[in-house]
């Protein structure tokens, strides 16, 4: 855990996204609190990627293979099962998990690697999404690949991500000294676009409070082309 944050203090060597270990003690340390410390810090994402959902699904009509991707204790899980057939979760965080479990709103979880997951289920969901996970990878092209691979022509995806301006030499993602990622909005469109992604949407959310300030990030959408049409 030190180094993760040592790396993020000296901008040196650092890593295309946080060890799984790393994330994984973390989480486990924090699951029987998480909740309630998000609830203090004003946390929006599970409500700004339901409402994306819902603008892209329409009425809720339970039709839907949908994956929660690193879905921590399941707070998306409620908000998006009234569009769910099914709903599945992946985390790296067994303590994570249990509490998810508790929910009652889960046909399965699974413990793992995100990628890796996705990269088993070929063609598994109509809708991907994800709530902050991201922000403990920098680079996504590994991600948007796998989760292209992973989607049925026309599924969608939707996920939250901290971000920076790309004012000036700003890079494509930056590790900040907490040991989390922000990522810049054009970084973001051009990794989705080359994984095959259309109709991206980017929109600038605050995700949550965090010592009293604002923590912003990008609120992202996306959809895979149906068999007949084009990547736009």
């Amino acid at each position: 855990m030190p180094a993760h944050h040592l790396q993020a203090c000296l901008g040196e060597a650092v890593p295309e996204r946080a060890a799984d270990a790393y994330v994984e003690r973390v989480f486990d340390a924090f699951a029987s609190s998480f909740d309630a410390k998000l609830a203090d810090l004003s946390y929006r994402a599970p409500e700004f990627v339901a409402a994306r959902v819902a603008r892209l699904a329409g009425a809720p009509a339970k039709a839907l293979a949908v994956l929660d991707a690193g879905c921590g204790t399941g707070l998306c899980g409620p908000l998006v099962l009234p569009h769910a057939r099914s709903l599945a979760g992946v985390d790296l965080s067994e303590g994570m998990l249990r509490k998810a479990l508790a929910r009652g709103v889960y046909d399965e979880l699974v413990q793992g690697e995100l990628v890796e997951f996705l990269q088993s289920r070929p063609e598994a969901w109509d809708l991907i999404v994800s709530a902050d996970t991201l922000c403990y990878f920098g680079r996504l092209d590994g991600f948007a690949a796998a989760a292209a691979r992973a989607s049925r022509r026309g599924g969608a995806l939707v996920f939250t991500v901290e971000s920076h301006s790309e004012d000036g030499d700003a890079p494509d993602y930056r590790l900040h000294e907490h040991g989390r990622y922000s990522h810049g909005r054009r970084y973001v469109e051009s990794t989705l676009r080359a994984a095959g992604w259309g109709g991206v949407e980017i929109e600038g959310v605050v995700l949550r409070t965090e010592a009293g300030r604002a923590v912003e990030g990008w609120l992202v959408s996306a959809r895979l082309p149906a068999a007949t049409e084009p990547a736009r």
